[in-house]
């Protein structure tokens, strides 16, 4: 996601008056004021800042947003988007002086800053300059809103607590806002379909037509850089307000003055706005109850899921069901309460008894727990009666994880000749040559079908970054960087890469797999969900030069041709930008000297067993036909025995043995992958890591 300049490598420089080139003339004019005859209450005053003074207030700004980045402000004075809204890529990075708001409510416990001394010529300017009347009381808080392109808000009102006018000020470019009573957005759609904008920032004549207004908004005002907006009566009381997905960074300075709860006048405004606030919300949940929440997310390549897409098919019964199993258990569980404990007289509940058996059964389960660790201590080498063997342990690349190393031998036998590409009696492959690109049957069938048949099961024991990979994204994800994680799996690396780059000022990752099980994990699983689209890795459908940084990590070994590896290792750097690195790992063929995985592979080409459990089947059933209700009384179990084993290989929920297509390299042979991209490209070192060979290689030109 595109951030605003950075402070401290000169913004207040890079936006001073020499460099702030806007569609706006840089000449000073004297304000105007245009109110709005479709919204009463609105006036939009243009011109009320000098071009001086706006260089001056916007220096000031980035400044101080980079000062609440780095945790230097005094309490919740800056308020970063929350993650629940980045997926929707709604709200906005905020300042916050006097009063602090979450979710358009006013909290008064919660501490920020005093009005800062710098706005308050702007104040003074909008005074002399006639947004203010003379009635009006002088703003005691200012929110700064910083959106970067694509941000936005949804339609709102503001908290009636504050005081009208409410005054909006905006720098840096000139952008539109939406007003109506109830309006229903947004739908998901692409902002640039939805709001099409001129160079110069104003809305077209296009969206102007009534045609493209969609329910319930009535106005559509521009707001031009340097203007001051200002909100009474109807417009902000009735009229809701809200900011589509913006085409350039925008700042903005609202002012606002909290009013007192004990005065009539104030009762009267909060009692009015919220009961338009409420007939509002009645008429969106209306509208919006059988659609899908999607907001204005850009939409990526075909096939997506995530933020970056459509829902995969299914999402959203998947969802009911899920929130309708949770709420039968919850209730499960209150009916169980209420009738083991009921109500006393004074409010209380009573604990149940415990039986005389229960707490006989629960002494001796205790008893034995109690014997079982004294002779833990007594004989800490011993289990069972047997001498127990001290495992080895294996240094990660880090430098500081240790991992133990299995002490089961896991033999993986040599992948058959003709199910390779090229191999002999492969008809697939051989007789019908395939399509340039195409990826071999070995791949489709041992490794993209065996990964959605187990993604739930290999989600649950992968869940972090390896230590080394920790380790790289510690060191090369930057303040904003971009990450490309080719071949992301189940996502388990983004929480490292997020992490990484919170303590930095934010990054964002965009992950890609061939696995739809996998990706599904990723997009409705992960909180925050990660961005994902599925797609040939050999094949990224990703611009050139646009990551800071990449990851590929175990999945060169699931390539069973070398043109595929090279074109897969030329994929992954090809998107990376020049002075970019990418991270690779690939398992061992030498696992003896510190694998840790106790895998023995008796060729390069190998199959890799991963054993499916059994999943939860009805009770008293042994398959999914036997468990059908209508079988008869009679039947006998050896029948029903058979009948199961017939049915086995087609029941998802049976224990079943899938073979993993693996290509293990030796060493040098990971090196010899971008040997034909040395003119562009420079491996920085290769390096062993518990089992894998690895590879940092960075874009030299």
């Amino acid at each position: 996601m595109p951030r605003p300049p950075d402070a401290r490598s000169g913004a207040a420089a890079e936006f001073g008056a020499g460099a702030l080139e806007e569609s706006e003339s840089g000449q000073q004019h004297s304000g105007s004021a245009s109110p709005c005859n479709a919204v009463p209450g609105l006036v939009v005053h243009e011109n009320v800042l000098t071009e001086t003074l706006h260089d001056k207030v916007l220096a000031w700004v980035l400044e101080t947003l980079e000062l609440g980045r780095d945790g230097k402000l005094v309490g919740n004075t800056y308020a970063p988007v929350p993650d629940k809204w980045k997926v929707r890529n709604q709200s906005r990075e905020m300042l916050q002086f006097g009063v602090f708001t979450h979710s358009n409510r006013v909290e008064k416990n919660v501490e920020v800053m005093p009005m800062p001394e710098a706005l308050k010529e702007v104040i003074e300017l909008l005074r002399d300059k006639g947004v203010y009347h003379g009635d009006d009381g002088t703003p005691d808080s200012v929110t700064v809103n910083l959106y970067n392109p694509g941000q936005w808000i949804p339609p709102h009102i503001d908290n009636p607590q504050f005081e009208r006018p409410i005054v909006t000020v905006s720098l840096r470019s000139t952008q539109p806002m939406t007003l109506g009573r109830g309006m229903r957005w947004p739908e998901g759609k692409d902002p640039s379909e939805v709001f099409k904008q001129s160079s110069e920032g104003s809305l077209s004549a296009e969206f102007n037509d009534s045609t493209q207004k969609r329910e319930g908004e009535e106005a559509i005002v521009t707001l031009p850089k340097n203007s001051a907006v200002s909100l009474r009566g109807a417009a902000a009381d009735s009229y809701e307000h809200a900011v589509p997905p913006v085409s350039n960074f925008r700042a903005s300075l609202t002012f606002r003055k909290l009013g007192d709860l004990e005065d009539p006048e104030t009762v009267k405004r909060i009692a009015y706005a919220e009961q338009r606030r409420g007939e509002y919300r009645v008429a969106r949940a209306e509208f919006n109850k059988n659609q899908v929440k999607k907001g204005f997310g850009f939409v990526g390549p075909l096939g997506a899921v995530g933020r970056l897409g459509p829902l995969p098919e299914g999402v959203s019964e998947l969802e009911q069901r899920q929130r309708a199993r949770a709420r039968a258990i919850a209730e499960k569980s209150e009916k169980k309460y209420k009738a083991s404990a009921g109500a006393t007289g004074d409010g209380l509940r009573d604990v149940p008894e415990t039986s005389k058996s229960r707490l006989k059964k629960d002494a001796k389960k205790a008893a034995k727990l109690a014997a079982k660790a004294r002779k833990r201590e007594e004989n800490p080498t011993q289990q069972n009666g047997q001498v127990k063997k001290e495992k080895e342990t294996v240094l990660s690349a880090d430098g500081v994880t240790s991992l133990e190393k299995s002490n089961r031998k896991r033999t993986c036998p040599a992948c058959p000749p003709e199910m390779l590409p090229g191999g002999k009696g492969n008809m697939n492959e051989d007789a019908a040559p395939q399509k340039p690109g195409a990826m071999p049957s070995v791949e489709i069938e041992n490794v993209q079908k065996v990964y959605d048949a187990v993604a739930a099961q290999w989600h649950g024991t992968r869940y972090r970054a390896w230590s080394g990979v920790e380790d790289f994204v510690t060191r090369c994800v930057v303040r904003g960087a971009l990450v490309a994680d080719v071949g992301c799996g189940n996502g388990k690396n983004a929480p490292a890469v997020l992490a990484a780059g919170t303590t930095r000022g934010g990054a964002e990752i965009v992950g890609c797999d061939f696995s739809i099980g996998l990706l599904e994990i990723c997009a409705i699983e992960r909180n925050p969900p990660v961005e994902v689209f599925a797609c040939d890795a050999c094949t990224l459908p990703l611009r050139s030069v646009s990551f800071d940084a990449a990851l590929c990590i175990a999945v060169l070994h699931h390539i069973s041709s070398e043109q595929r590896r090279k074109q897969l290792a030329f994929e992954t750097m090809r998107i990376v930008k020049v002075g970019g690195c990418a991270l690779f790992y690939a398992w061992a063929l030498e696992q003896e000297t510190g694998g840790v995985s106790g895998h023995v592979f008796q060729g390069q080409d190998v199959l890799v067993p991963f054993h499916k459990r059994g999943g939860a089947v009805a009770k008293g059933s042994t398959g999914k036909d036997a468990a059908l209700k209508g079988n008869d009384e009679d039947e006998s179990r050896d029948e029903r025995k058979v009948e199961a084993e017939k049915n086995k290989d087609d029941d998802e929920t049976s224990e079943r043995v899938y073979q993993r297509y693996c290509h293990v390299y030796k060493e040098g042979e990971l090196r010899g992958l971008f040997d034909h991209m040395s003119d562009w490209t420079r491996v920085n070192r290769v390096y062993y890591d518990c089992g894998n060979w690895c590879a940092e290689v960075t874009r030299t030109s």
